[in-house]
C-alpha cells in the first residue's frame, strides 16, 4: 500500500519541546477508513505541556505534485492538540486527532521534518554538568564536576548516571569506537568509559587537567592547569609530557587534521603544539581579552570567543587573525556546525548564533526557563544542547 512506503515519514522530532518527549511509535493503516486511504501516526506522550513552543515547520508534498513545499504554522495550544491545530491551519484537511493518534491522508507525503521551535528541558544530569557531547544516535553525555560521574540522556529523554569517574571531571570527548574520556582535575587522571558504561583509569596525566581533545588516531590530549603543560596519551594509555603552555591558563582545546593541538588560554593567547611537540604562541590577542571558547572547522580554521569584548575571532591555518562576528552578550563556550555558523553560550543565559554569512541572532533565552548555561554541543540535525551547571539540567534548542 502506497501509504506505507518508506518515503513517508511524519515525525515530531524526539525531545523537541516536551518534558515527556514525543516519538513516533508506528505507521499503520487507519482502521476507521473503509478504503484504507489514510495512514495514522501514533505518538507516545502524556498530559504534558509544551515549553516555549511557538511554531511548527512542515515539509509536505502531494503525490500528484511531488515538489516539496514548506509551511510554517503557529501552535495555538501548548499541547499535542496544538500541533494538530497547527497542521490543520495549513487548510489541507489532512489531519485529525484521537487519543494518542494523528491521522493523515495517504495521498500526501509528509517528509521527516516537523520541527518544533523553542527551548525545553531535555533531561537531568549529575551535579554541576560542565561539558557535554552528542553521539550519532542522539544520546547526550555530560561530565558532572561535583558528583564525579558522567550522565547519559537517551533520545527519548531518559536520564541515568552512565558511569563513575575520577574527581572533578571537567570535559568529555569520544573516540571513533564510542569510548568516552574525561579529564579529572581533582585526581590528575583521565577516565575511560566503554560504550557499555564500564569505567577505568585510562592514564595518569599532568597536574590539574582542565580540558581534553582526541585526534583521528585515538591519541588523547589534556591541557593541564596546574602544570601549564600538555600531556599526550597513546591508545595504549601511555602518557607523555607533550609541550608547555608558557604560564597560560587553558580553557579549551582542539586538534587539527594533521595533529597540531591548539589551546585557548584566558590570558589572551592561543597556544599551538605541533605534532612534534613544539609549543609556540599561535595567536596573541589584545590585552584585556578573556578567551574562553574554541572550535575548529573542516578546513582547520579556528574560532575563539572573547568573554570580555563579545567577539568571536577567527584564526586561519596561517595564523591570520580576523573578527568573525560578535555576540549579544558575554560569550563563553562555543561550537560550530557544518555551515560554519557559530553557537555560543552567553553569561546572561542567552544562546547566540553567529552566521557565517554575517549577523548574529539570539536563538534562545534560557533565563525564561529559570536556567543559565555552560557547555554547548550540536546534534546531526543542528539542534543545540546546553548544560545548566546550577540546576543540573540539559536544555535542547530546536531551530
Amino acid at each position: 500500500m502506497k501509504a506505507l512506503d518508506s518515503q513517508i515519514n511524519l515525525r515530531v522530532v524526539n525531545n523537541t519541546a516536551l518534558p515527556q518527549p514525543v516519538s513516533m511509535l508506528q505507521i499503520v493503516a487507519n482502521p476507521n477508513s473503509a478504503n484504507n486511504n489514510n495512514i495514522l501516526y501514533e505518538f507516545n506522550f502524556s498530559a504534558q505541556s509544551y515549553v516555549g513552543v511557538t511554531n511548527v515547520n512542515i515539509n509536505i508534498s502531494n503525490t500528484s505534485n511531488p515538489a516539496i513545499v514548506t509551511y510554517n504554522a503557529p501552535v495555538t495550544s501548548q499541547s499535542i492538540q496544538g500541533v494538530v491545530d497547527a497542521l490543520n491551519s495549513l487548510n489541507q484537511g489532512l489531519f485529525s486527532f484521537s487519543g494518542t493518534t494523528i491521522y493523515v491522508s495517504s495521498n500526501y507525503y509528509i517528509y521527516s521534518n516537523i520541527s518544533i521551535s523553542g527551548s525545553s528541558i531535555f533531561g537531568t544530569t549529575g551535579t554541576n554538568p560542565v561539558a557535554l557531547l552528542v553521539d550519532s544516535l542522539g544520546n547526550v553525555f555530560t561530565a558532572n564536576s561535583n558528583s564525579n560521574d558522567v550522565s547519559k540522556i537517551t533520545p527519548s529523554g531518559v536520564s541515568t548516571i552512565f558511569a563513575l569517574v575520577g574527581n572533578v571531571p571537567n570535559d568529555i570527548v569520544k573516540d571513533s569506537t564510542g569510548n568516552l574520556y574525561t579529564p579529572d582535575a581533582g585526581s590528575n587522571q583521565v577516565s575511560k568509559i566503554t560504550p557499555l558504561g564500564v569505567p577505568s583509569v585510562f592514564a595518569i596525566t599532568g597536574n590539574v587537567p582542565a580540558c581534553i581533545t582526541i585526534d583521528t588516531s585515538g591519541n588523547v590530549y589534556t591541557a593541564n592547569l596546574g602544570g601549564n603543560n600538555l600531556t599526550i596519551i597513546t591508545t595504549l594509555g601511555v602518557p607523555t609530557n607533550y609541550g608547555n603552555l608558557n604560564g597560560q591558563n587553558p580553557q579549551g582545546m582542539v586538534v587539527d587534521s594533521v595533529g597540531n593541538v591548539f589551546v585557548v588560554c584566558s590570558a589572551n593567547v592561543v597556544r599551538k603544539i605541533t605534532s612534534a611537540g613544539v609549543s609556540t604562541n599561535f595567536g596573541v590577542f589584545p590585552p584585556g581579552d578573556i578567551l574562553v571558547g574554541i572550535a575548529i572547522d573542516t578546513l582547520d580554521n579556528i574560532y575563539i570567543s572573547d568573554l570580555n569584548n563579545q567577539i568571536i575571532y577567527k584564526l586561519t591555518p596561517l595564523a591570520v587573525q580576523t573578527t568573525y562576528g560578535t555576540s549579544t552578550s558575554q560569550p563563553q563556550k562555543i561550537t560550530i556546525d557544518s555551515s560554519n555558523n557559530i553557537y555560543c553560550v552567553n553569561q546572561n543565559a542567552t544562546i547566540d548564533k553567529i552566521l557565517a554569512t554575517g549577523g548574529t541572532t539570539t536563538i534562545s533565552d534560557l533565563s525564561l526557563l529559570g536556567g543559565s548555561g555552560y557547555g554547548i554541543a550540536l546534534d546531526t540535525y543542528n539542534n543545540v544542547y546546553v548544560t545548566d551547571y546550577n540546576l543540573n539540567l540539559v536544555y535542547i534548542i530546536v531551530q
